[in-house]
Order: structure tokens, then sequence, then C-alpha cells
């Protein structure tokens, strides 16, 4: 202990004299008591990260010396809300007002020491958790206001591999339209998206947008076997890729006033130098239903043309029920598509359930997932080979994961009947050895 309390030491000065166990109020304005720092997990925990702001806040939380230092010892060791923020928000009238919790659930703007969860997620100690709750800053009254759900951090791993986007920055887009339902996207949102063109193997001719996929690097863009293997039988042959598209009717995409427009770069049109179905895939059944195209050329990213995280090997999937969120063109084998990205929030199935509506019709195996199920919610939104998506949040922002592949369904947003995904974490391993020998 001796070591702790010497580092402990420096951050305080001895010249304070308060008896011990004294009220006293933190500076996030919690009734709290003056008690010796070493007793106080919360602020001992946060000074031993070495964060600024967690020393800055222990400074403030000092409340006198006796033998050793006194701190207001409250339920968290780091402010919950800036000083900006106090300040413009001090006067709203947000108490027990509707909000969005970062998990993107529907909840109610309330003290901060009336939610368990933010509490449990300051608690800890770890940057995730402090973030969380910052995150979920709804206001200020006499006390900090937080947006109060059901749902704490969501731990998500992202699979950090040399061959893969840098892991801290991937999965990150520039939008800041954070409402999912089966609508139009931003225009910047979900950038790794890609649209798969094929050719029309007798005359030649462009046969348009037939799949989707996902940029996982700057070389590599990741779809489903079936639309690798889709020319054997229906006279197509996969012969380019699109990146950076929003509107697929118009050159570059703008939205807003004029004046005050938001524009896009022109899409990208990048030849395919080869491309690679999961050797046992299995055209009856849709296992192993994934492939990796490698471009003619590497892409350089921007706001409108960026990858996606994937899942580490064997990852675990998120509890039965979370939202995760499909996108794109609509774009399949034999139905038309939207003009404008899309997206709609899917909830996870559990895989038995799956199984036993589809009966003969399918078989789900470990290597599959089911999502959605709920009626003009489905893979409609997204595109065949594209990606289902789960968020965590990052240290600065959102950042999305692709926990799967859109792969075949019964009928696109049949009440009760959810899609079939194919599990990425339990290629993950595969994804990359594959990218280096390919």
């Amino acid at each position: 202990m001796f070591p702790v309390t010497v580092f402990l030491l420096q951050f305080f000065i001895t010249s304070v004299f308060t008896s011990p166990n004294s009220p006293c109020i933190t500076p996030n304005k919690e009734n709290a008591r003056c008690i010796p720092v070493k007793s106080c997990n919360v602020i001992t925990n946060a000074l031993l990260t070495g964060d600024t702001e967690a020393i800055k806040f222990a400074k403030q939380s000092q409340c006198g010396y006796g033998s050793e230092p006194l701190v207001c010892c409250g339920t968290m060791g780091l402010p919950i809300i800036e000083q900006h923020v106090l300040e413009d928000r001090a006067n709203s009238d947000n108490r027990n007002s509707p909000c969005i919790t970062p998990n993107r659930e529907n909840a109610r703007c309330i003290p901060v020491h009336n939610c368990p969860v933010v509490l449990n997620a300051l608690q800890s100690g770890n940057n995730e958790g402090v973030n969380f709750a910052q995150k979920s800053q709804c206001g200020y009254d006499s006390v900090p206001l937080v947006c109060c759900g059901t749902k704490g951090v969501q731990v998500v791993d992202i699979f950090d591999h040399r061959l893969l986007a840098d892991w801290q920055t991937c999965g990150i887009e520039k939008s800041n339209d954070r409402i999912i339902g089966g609508s139009n996207t931003d225009i910047d949102e979900f950038p790794w998206l890609a649209l798969l063109r094929y050719t029309e193997t007798t005359f030649g001719e462009d046969a348009g947008f037939k799949c989707g996929g996902s940029l996982i690097n700057r070389r590599y863009v990741l779809t489903a076997a079936h639309c690798i293997s889709v020319s054997s039988n229906q006279g197509l042959s996969l012969s380019g890729v699109r990146l950076g598209e929003w509107r697929q009717s118009t050159g570059r995409d703008c939205v807003g006033k004029k004046g005050l427009q938001k524009c896009s770069d022109p899409p990208i049109d990048i030849n395919i130098q080869r491309s690679l179905p999961h050797p046992r895939y299995n055209t009856r059944t849709r296992d192993n239903d994934i492939g990796l195209i490698r471009l003619q050329r590497n892409v350089n990213f921007n706001d409108f043309v960026h990858p996606i995280c994937i899942p580490p090997p064997n990852g675990e999937l998120p509890n039965v029920g979370t939202s995760m969120v499909v996108a794109g063109w609509g774009a399949t084998e034999n139905n038309d598509t939207s003009d404008v990205k899309q997206k709609a929030s899917v909830p996870l199935v559990a895989s038995s359930d799956c199984s036993k509506k589809f009966g003969r019709r399918g078989y789900i195996s470990d290597n599959q997932f089911c999502a959605g199920g709920v009626e003009g919610k489905d893979s409609c939104q997204g595109d065949s080979g594209g990606p289902i998506m789960r968020f965590k949040i990052g240290t600065s922002d959102i950042q999305w994961i692709q926990e799967g592949v859109i792969s075949w369904g019964v009928s696109c947003g049949l009440a009760n009947y959810p899609g079939v995904y194919t599990r990425v974490s339990k290629y993950s391993t595969w994804i990359v050895d594959n990218m280096s020998n390919f």
C-alpha cells in the first residue's frame, strides 16, 4: 500500500484541515462524505489510470487533510458532465424528458444517482465506462441528468490484424444521423458499403448491380459466395465494384438547401483482380456463404469510402433480441434496387426458433444466424452479400462491426420469417489467411 499512498499524495495539498466523515458535495454535485483518499475506490482507481481529467477531478474533490488527503467520495471518479455543458443546460427543463441512449434505446432523462447502468459504467473505472456515461448526458438540474436505459456499455471485440483496417478507426462514419428505421440513410452513412456490378456473358452488356459487399481494407471487399458464383447459373460475370455511392441515379450526390448543401465525392468504380468464394460453400443449404474480392488497386479513404471492422475469430454474438442494422440498395439477383441507400434495424433471433420457422426449407448451422422477421423490415433494405452490423461505443465515436453477410431468406420483409446471415466471426481467420494468399 505504501507505494500507492505515495503516488496519491503527490496530487493533493496539505494545508487544508477538515474532520473526517464530514458532509460534503462532490464536483458532480453529489451529497457525500469527506473520507481518506485510499478509502475512496472510485477516486483511487481513476487516479491510477493517469488520466488528466481524473487528476483534475481528484484535486477538486479534496475536502481536507488529516494524516492523509481527504476527498469528497461520491459514486464517480470523473466529471460526468463538462463545464460548458453545465452552462448550456443549467436552465433547461430536461428532467424526465424522452431521450435516446448511446445504445439507441428510448429512455428518460433522470438524475445520474437514479440510473444504475450509468453508475455501474462510471464505477468500472475504465475509459469505455466513462465515455458511455458522458455520452449519456442529457442535461443538468441541480445534479447531472443522464439518459437512462436498461443496457450499459456494450463490449464488442474488433479483430486487430495487420491485414485489416486499423481497429481504432475502422467502422467510424462522419454521419450524425442516429435514427434507425426502414428509411433512407444520410449521405455519408455506412461508407463501407459496396455494390457489385455484373456483365452478361453472351453479349457483354452491363447487367447492373446484383449484389452488395463491404470494404474491409484498402484492397478487399467481403461479400457472399453466392454473389461470386452467380455467373454459373445466370449467364452473368462479376465485373466490378462501386464504392462511395448514395443515390444511384446521379453522379455526385448532394443534400440540403442551396448554399448549405452537403455533397459527396463522385462514386468510385473499380475493376476486380480476383474473387474467391469459400471452397466449402454449399449451394443447397447456403452454408459457408462468404467470399472475398480483391480489387484491381488500392482505394483512398474519405468520408464516403471507409472500411468496416470485423469481429475476432469465434467472437460471440450479442444477446437474442439485440437490434442489428442492415443497409444498402436492396440489390439481389432477381429484384429491382432502391435508388437511394436504405437502412433498417432488425432484431437477432435465436437459431432454434429460426430453424423451426423454416422447417424443411433450411437448417441453420453454427456458421449462420438469423435476424429480422419484422414485416417490411429485413434485408429488403440491405443487399444480398452486404453486411449486417452492430455498433460499439468507441473512445470518440460509435464504431460499427460487421457480424454477418446477408445470405438468404424466404421472402423480403415477410412477417415472422427472419433472414439468414453468414456469421463473420467463424471466418475471420479464413479471411485474413486468404487476403495474403490469393
